[in-house]
């Protein structure tokens, strides 16, 4: 395993003889994850600096897989004159990143504005398509706070096209401009419904409007998993958390003229896309029996992990129905083919 540092990009890499993973630096976003074989990165999403938000434009666009920490969605006006960016000030500003001695690359970030520092830790298997992020947030203010946090992966072409397909262990949902009822709003997965009432099959990119639909994870799994299968690239991306960790699924769909242009698999300790003062309004701290609303002490540490992953699928792959895990592998089936199996010690650090 290697690790390159291109600093006038601020960007690293670390890869192994299967795959390649880019890390840049300025919002801390991954932005490039590619089989060696295909090349094709599912992650080209990038934000141009008009298409940011008016309190984000003078830090790092939108890109890639990024973190929301602090918050997700917009902060408060009073918020906002402080200077906080939307989806929180980590994904608009400089990490630091250095390679450790085992191989795996090193990352921190600390925001007074935020009163949080995060370490991470992202350690590519030497064998296959996939590798593991650690993250611990620390708060560094005298007083606890409300956060949270989303890690927001988000596809666009050329892996992502109409005939891509979307799968998750989610259950119930609901659109995301109905927080102040969900309940009365509510869909079971794949299904999502429009706020015209439109219901929409999430599963696929063949018709929407732009907009987000939010999902708890089903209670019994131990779990949660995301997946997208692009058939023309036969390419599937997929991500794999402990659902205490991440609760929610967020998918989020935009669209131009009919066709998809980004697809955002989004994971984390919220469902509503809300400032905080907002969510306490509605009294949404807990919907669905989840929680939205994270609190952290002062001097508090959490660590959160994930693994994604990245395969080349057999020619009769249709689309994920299960994604299992035992102490060594990651099993993906699908319907009409045996399950497509990645080994890796990685997944023992859980």
């Amino acid at each position: 395993m290697n690790l390159e540092s291109k600093t006038t990009l601020h960007t690293s890499t670390i890869d192994n003889p299967m795959a390649s993973l880019t890390i840049d630096a300025f919002g801390g976003a991954l932005v490039d994850f590619h089989l060696r074989e295909s090349k094709i990165n599912p992650l080209t999403f990038r934000f141009t600096k008009d298409q940011m938000p008016v309190n984000n434009k003078s830090g790092a666009p939108y890109q890639g897989h990024f973190l929301c920490l602090g918050r997700w969605g917009e902060p408060s006006v009073g918020e906002k004159k402080a200077g906080i960016p939307d989806h929180g000030h980590f994904a608009n500003t400089l990490w630091t990143c250095s390679l450790s001695e085992g191989g795996s690359l090193k990352m921190h970030a600390e925001s007074g504005l935020e009163g949080l520092k995060i370490d991470r830790s992202i350690q590519m298997d030497e064998h296959v398509g996939l590798y593991m992020v650690s993250e611990t947030v620390m708060n560094i203010h005298s007083l606890g706070r409300l956060y949270n946090m989303v890690q927001h992966p988000t596809l666009a072409p050329p892996f992502l096209n109409n005939s891509t397909t979307i799968q998750c262990n989610a259950l119930k949902g609901f659109h995301y401009k109905n927080y102040a009822d969900p309940e009365s709003n509510a869909s079971d997965w794949p299904y999502g419904i429009e706020k015209d009432k439109t219901i929409r099959d999430l599963r696929f990119c063949v018709e929407g409007t732009s907009s987000v639909f939010c999902f708890i994870i089903n209670d019994h799994s131990r779990y949660g998993w995301i997946t997208a299968y692009s058939p023309d690239a036969q390419l599937l991306i997929g991500y794999l958390w402990l659902r205490n960790d991440y609760p929610w699924i967020n998918v989020w769909k935009d669209w131009d003229n009919g066709n998809i242009k980004y697809c955002g698999l989004e994971f984390g300790t919220t469902g509503i896309h809300q400032p905080f003062a907002e969510i306490l309004k509605q009294q949404k701290a807990k919907v669905f029996g989840n929680d939205c609303l994270k609190y952290i002490d002062a001097g508090e540490s959490v660590c959160r992990k994930y693994i994604s992953f990245l395969v080349q699928t057999p020619d009769d792959f249709d689309e994920t129905v299960s994604v299992d895990v035992d102490d060594r592998s990651i099993q993906i089936k699908g319907h009409n083919n045996p399950p497509i199996t990645l080994h890796s010690d990685l997944i023992r650090a859980w």
